[in-house]
């Protein structure tokens, strides 16, 4: 006797690591894009250098400053 004629397919198992692997990279993906815009990353900068013979309790040497308009 010969085998049945009708050809039985292999189970396949489902493609979780598969999809698992993808929404890992997309989250990280997302993230990093988000930490960067956080951190000003996509904003375009201009150096300035202030000279002032007063600036103020706030103004320490390598501080943060920002202008607009200018």
């Amino acid at each position: 006797m010969e085998g049945s004629p009708v050809q039985i397919n292999d189970s396949r198992e489902p493609p979780y690591k598969f999809i698992t692997l993808l929404v890992v990279v997309v989250l990280g993906v997302i993230f990093t894009l988000v930490y960067i815009q956080f951190r000003g990353g996509f904003t375009p900068k201009t150096e300035l250098t202030m000279l002032a013979s007063r600036a103020g309790l706030v103004m320490d040497p390598g501080s943060k400053v920002t202008y607009n308009g200018v």
